[in-house]
């Protein structure tokens, strides 16, 4: 399988799971830095997670459906909303900026959430790291990846990225 990638391919596999969890630690320990710090760790370790996902090898995987049960769901939920919450006092007045979904078509602009952002990353990051100890074939862990950053961690990031650059200097 390795085989067929290049180094870039198989560098991103080796490092994501590493820089995933180093982003989980950050964000598991947000209050334990002031708002600052925080927004300038978080945006290099979102960029960080980006630049490695972005080089993920293009896979096809082993089986067809890969489900999560009503009770991950509930969990996924409730973990959430923690989160999100905790993040938002955080962040204060600082969490909501606005942003345009599809930069390719002229759109009104719509208000985001750093707080959600940041925890829609870090939930799919931890069922990315559950999926891969979960006896899963590498094929399906790689493809699973690789889909949940282009289909919808990939934005929150990149959103989340460009809003934290901008208040690095207010936070």
């Amino acid at each position: 399988m390795s085989g067929g990638m290049t180094a870039d391919e198989r560098d991103a596999i080796e490092r994501l799971p590493i820089i995933a969890k180093e982003f989980r630690h950050l964000v598991d320990d947000c209050d334990k830095r002031n708002r600052r710090q925080l927004t300038q760790e978080l945006a290099v370790h979102l960029a960080r997670l980006c630049e490695v996902a972005a080089r993920l090898p293009q896979v096809q995987p082993g089986t067809e459906d890969i489900d999560n049960t009503p009770e991950d769901l509930a969990v996924h939920t409730e973990e959430w909303a923690k989160l999100s919450g905790k993040l938002r006092q955080i962040f204060g007045p600082l969490d909501l900026y606005w942003e345009v979904f599809d930069p390719t078509q002229k759109a009104d602009p719509v208000s985001c959430s750093l707080a959600i952002d940041i925890a829609e990353v870090y939930l799919d990051l931890k069922d990315a790291l559950k999926f891969q100890k979960s006896g899963a074939g590498l094929n399906d862990v790689y493809w699973q990846w690789r889909f949940d950053f282009h289909s919808h961690w990939s934005k929150h990031a990149t959103g989340g990225l460009r809003a934290l650059f901008h208040i690095s200097d207010l936070a």
